[in-house]
């Protein structure tokens, strides 16, 4: 029978973490799990709250830490996990009854490491967990092998972690999330992907809340300064890669770098962003460190960056 470890980070979710329950106690399926709850330092009630509601739940780990932000807070979760499968979860999102029996179905199928599925409609954090997971029961759909899976992944970012699964040897082959960025969602997945290919499942798997404040991902700016973050360190790290590879991570990072920058920064085609466009896309500049970093700069100044620690 094979084991799944869900390893959900936590800080300051309290209103979502009776979805959060609610989808985890739904999962269907014939498989061991183990619940792995990382709390980065919530003020908001979220550790009792979530103790009071999984008091009667078997196989428990409830950890507390000092704030380090999501990449921290996730590889802790992976470093506990000793099941077969890790099903990362965002603590706000809810996930649907079938998903993680048909995420593994998806793997044993096309004899990838990693599968993953779409987000459902948004929920309403104001209704019940109960009515959120109606309509949500059903079978699964048409399962794809991407065997360009670091392709799309460096086009465009495939997956958050409520949307994955994958073998535990696999997340530990590929060493979790950078440290180095903030946020943990595309630089696992880069890892990831340059493992192997992925199995795609044309179906919801999670649904997320319409409306949460203080939601990290409500931050577009720290969202793409992380994404462009996380792009860097990885090319940096991976001098082999193909060079049409790191040309098209180069190239997807300072087109974001450039939107931005003409939206939200003033800037125009003297800019340092549009400079880096034209180069990266023209082949005139080279995916290096150094030009990978500067495609951060655009969004930390026009907006508060958290850097990781």
């Amino acid at each position: 029978m094979p084991s799944v470890s869900y390893v959900i980070t936590i800080y300051n979710k309290a209103p979502a973490l009776p979805f959060l329950l609610a989808g985890l106690g739904a999962q269907e399926g014939n498989f061991d799990r183990e619940f792995i709850f990382i709390d980065d330092g919530s003020t908001d009630g979220s550790v009792d709250m979530l103790r009071n509601l999984t008091t009667d739940w078997c196989n428990v780990t409830i950890v507390s830490q000092a704030n380090a932000g999501p990449s921290v807070a996730l590889n802790a979760g992976f470093r506990r996990a000793r099941s077969d499968y890790i099903k990362p979860m965002d603590a706000d999102d809810l996930l649907l009854p079938g998903a993680t029996a048909q995420l593994i179905e998806a793997i044993e199928i096309t004899g990838c490491s990693v599968s993953y599925g779409s987000p459902a409609a948004p929920y309403d954090v104001d209704g019940s967990p109960e009515n959120a997971l109606i309509g949500h029961y059903g079978s699964p759909e048409r399962v794809a092998r991407q065997d360009d899976a670091l392709r799309r992944s460096l086009e465009r970012a495939q997956t958050n972690p409520s949307a994955w699964l994958a073998r535990a040897e696999a997340v530990r082959a590929c060493g979790g999330c950078d440290e180095r960025v903030f946020i943990q969602d595309y630089s696992v997945e880069l890892r990831l992907a340059a493992r192997g290919p992925f199995a795609r499942l044309h179906q919801p798997i999670f649904a997320s809340p319409s409306e949460l404040p203080g939601r990290l991902s409500d931050n577009q700016a720290q969202t793409l300064h992380d994404m462009n973050l996380a792009l860097a360190h990885f090319l940096a790290e991976r001098p082999a890669l193909p060079r049409d590879l790191a040309r098209l991570g180069f190239s997807r990072a300072a087109a974001r770098a450039w939107a931005w920058a003409r939206r939200r920064g003033g800037k125009g085609v003297t800019s340092r962003e549009f400079r880096l466009l034209c180069g990266a896309r023209l082949g005139l500049l080279a995916p290096t460190a150094a030009n990978l970093h500067a495609t951060c700069r655009t969004f930390t100044e026009t907006n508060f960056i958290r850097l990781a620690t």
